[in-house]
């Protein structure tokens, strides 16, 4: 057989077997109706072992040259009706009569003893070779598809003995040797043989209760959130990268490695993976939701799997689904009353709202403070009309707690105070919050007391209000240093002096990079921390350090994300491309992307590659330049090398519509929009190499 780890029935390979199966019986139902047609003689017998033989001969020889191998049922039935041809031939009258008398006996004797000796010698089941060709081979060695076969070998034995004594005590009578053997059969073995297989995988698969409101909507989201469910216990010392090849609408490689008691995700490919997943992204979202149940989706053929079958069978137990609050610790309340939900107020001062990259961070936030429990809600101030604040002081004096100005604010002071924690979303804007923030949070005035209160070493004013409302901090920069927000930290630890304690800060430097394509893969555990900042503001009552710190930690060297924010400035200036700002989204400039694919090289993917990738650009942006890779690093160079590994001659804008995902790479060399020269192999890998080409 063919060494390949995921064997795949074709719909062909599917009705042969089904055809060799039916016929398989063939041999054995010839030898009956001759033999017991009429007075059922010994000549009849004879005439009709040899019938049988030689279609069970047939049937054994179709079997091994077109499936390759042969069931127990086609070896018992050709032993059956060999060794009934020698007994009616070379034995004497008396003894033949034996035969002839009791041949049904005998053949569901035979039957009972194939189901049940092989095993009792160490073989496989009786119902092995045909499982086999109704199910993948990636499940072949899994315990349940040895545990569901032996099963259902009891169940034949069972069959075989009863139709065995059924023929016996009605003394041949096709009553009792055809017929009730046939219903007990086709009523009671087929049926459960088909049934059992999905019956016992439900009863035995661990179902956590899925609360499909907490889920993503994508298979690619579902994965990057595994890391969340992981359950370090049931994982123990166990080192492995769990690799998913999804396909379809949204699918991607990406990986899970799990080693020391932790699990972080990474889209890429792995590769030594300890398990590899093939699936639809549609097959992997309708088992996270609880839709298909996993060792069934695999019996069915609906998902492939390679390597260890064991970590698959696993998986039910290392990671568990998004739940509530209440659902995880059911002992514990919500919130100090117990009575309602923590309500999470988030105020978002972004001038690009809902398209920022402090809105992607918050977003993460909020899932993850929902999927615990809380109930949250968004203010886009952007969005509402809130006048800067006069100083007239009237909320202190002439209307106390009441603003003279009749805008947004009035409403959104309501939220602040029915609130139990409020998160203050805003990027870094000349080192300090942005000015609709700024103007938010000076229209908070009429929540304090004019009067001043010492509090330790210091006066204060009063919140006017009971209640103690709780602050998190979320922002992001485009300096690659943390130092940036320390401005910022100081205003809120001001604030935080009058009771309202702070109690996470998630502050992302080079926050820029959340939106590349090509850097997904990295930014995931940066998105996974925000997600898990929200779930333990409910869980535990504030951010951990180690969560705040992996939001703080760059993933890439800071004078390479100087180099790439340098080098996207620089594309702006005049004569370059002659396009406007596109705010990131788009890379319109051939020197451009090609320094940006040398800075965003993956080096844990090339493993010693040692080679040069000459570019020789026509079209509006024409030029030689060429990458060099060594030492797992790769570095940007304009002109010619001598030798290059692999040469890419290519209009720019060809180019950067693949960049740009506008066009794909391999149509595009298929339809010979560009051309090489060179190691096609280097080509292929070029997108593990460099992710968005």
């Amino acid at each position: 057989m063919e060494n390949q780890a995921v064997h795949v029935q074709t719909k062909e390979g599917v009705k042969m077997n089904a055809v060799l199966f039916v016929t398989s019986f063939f041999p054995v139902v010839a030898f009956k109706i001759i033999a017991r047609s009429g007075k059922a003689t010994l000549t009849q017998a004879r005439i009709a072992v040899i019938v049988g033989l030689i279609l069970a001969i047939i049937q054994f020889g179709l079997a091994t040259r077109i499936l390759k191998h042969t069931t127990y049922l086609e070896r018992a039935f050709l032993a059956f009706l060999a060794i009934g041809t020698g007994w009616l031939y070379l034995t004497p009258l008396s003894i033949a009569g034996i035969f002839v008398s009791h041949s049904t006996d005998l053949l569901y004797l035979v039957l009972f003893l194939t189901a049940l000796v092989p095993q009792m010698l160490g073989y496989d089941p009786f119902t092995y070779t045909i499982a086999k060709q109704w199910y993948p081979e990636t499940v072949w060695h899994t315990p349940q598809f040895r545990t569901i076969n032996l099963h259902i070998t009891y169940v034949w034995g069972l069959v075989f003995l009863v139709s065995s004594l059924a023929s016996l005590i009605g003394h041949g009578k096709p009553l009792f040797s055809i017929i009730v053997p046939l219903a007990f059969i086709l009523g009671f073995g087929l049926p459960f043989a088909r049934i059992y297989p999905r019956f016992y995988l439900r009863r035995t698969s661990k179902h956590t209760p899925v609360d499909v409101s907490l889920l993503p909507d994508t298979a690619r989201e579902l994965i990057s959130r595994m890391p969340l469910g992981f359950d370090p216990i049931a994982a123990g010392n166990l080192k492995a990268d769990i690799q998913f090849d999804l396909s379809g609408e949204g699918g991607g490689k990406m990986v899970l490695s799990i080693a020391d008691g932790t699990c972080v995700v990474r889209e890429q490919e792995s590769h030594s993976p300890t398990l590899t997943i093939h699936a639809p992204t549609y097959v992997w979202t309708k088992i996270a939701r609880g839709e298909i149940d996993r060792p069934t989706a695999l019996m069915d053929g609906l998902f492939k799997v390679e390597g260890d079958m064991t970590l698959l069978m696993k998986m039910g137990e290392i990671f568990h689904p998004p739940q509530k609050a209440e659902q995880q610790h059911p002992a514990k309340p919500v919130n100090k009353g117990g009575e309602r939900k923590m309500k999470i107020l988030a105020v978002q001062g972004s001038p690009r709202p809902k398209a920022s990259n402090t809105e992607v961070l918050l977003r993460e936030f909020l899932k993850g403070a929902e999927t615990a429990g809380a109930e949250t809600e968004t203010v886009y101030l952007k969005e509402k009309e809130i006048h800067p604040c006069v100083g007239c002081y009237a909320c202190w004096t002439k209307t106390p707690g009441v603003c003279v100005f009749k805008d947004d604010m009035p409403e959104l002071l309501e939220k602040v105070k029915a609130c139990d924690v409020i998160v203050y979303a805003t990027p870094l804007y000349n080192y300090n919050m942005t000015a609709y923030l700024k103007a938010f949070q000076e229209r908070l005035l009429p929540l304090l007391d004019p009067h001043l209160i010492k509090k330790g070493d210091v006066y204060q004013h009063p919140h006017r209000h009971e209640g103690e409302r709780k602050m998190v901090i979320i922002s992001n920069c485009g300096f690659p240093e943390v130092s940036h927000f320390d401005a910022l930290r100081q205003v809120f630890r001001h604030i935080e002096r009058t009771g309202q304690p702070i109690i996470g800060e998630l502050l992302m430097p080079a926050g820029e990079l959340l939106k590349q394509a090509h850097l997904q893969g990295k930014v995931q555990p940066v998105l996974m921390a925000a997600y898990q900042g929200g779930v333990e503001v409910v869980r535990e009552g504030r951010v951990s350090k180690e969560t705040e710190a992996m939001v703080q930690k760059l993933f890439l060297p800071a004078d390479e994300i100087a180099e790439m924010a340098n080098l996207w400035w620089d594309s702006f200036y005049e004569g370059e491309t002659g396009h406007k700002p596109t705010e990131g989204k788009r890379v319109d400039d051939m020197r451009l992307l090609l320094k940006g694919m040398a800075l965003t090289f993956n080096g844990e993917s090339a493993r010693g590659l040692k080679a040069t990738i000459q570019f020789e650009v026509t079209g509006k942006q024409s030029g030689n330049w060429f990458l060099r890779i060594e030492e797992d690093k790769c570095t940007y160079h304009e002109g010619k090398t001598d030798f290059p590994t692999l040469t890419i001659t290519t209009p720019s804008e060809v180019w950067i519509a693949i960049a740009n995902k506008e066009i794909d790479g391999q149509q595009a060399f298929i339809e010979g929009k560009y051309a090489i020269q060179g190691s096609m192999a280097l080509l292929m890998r070029m997108k593990c190499l460099f992710g968005g080409v």
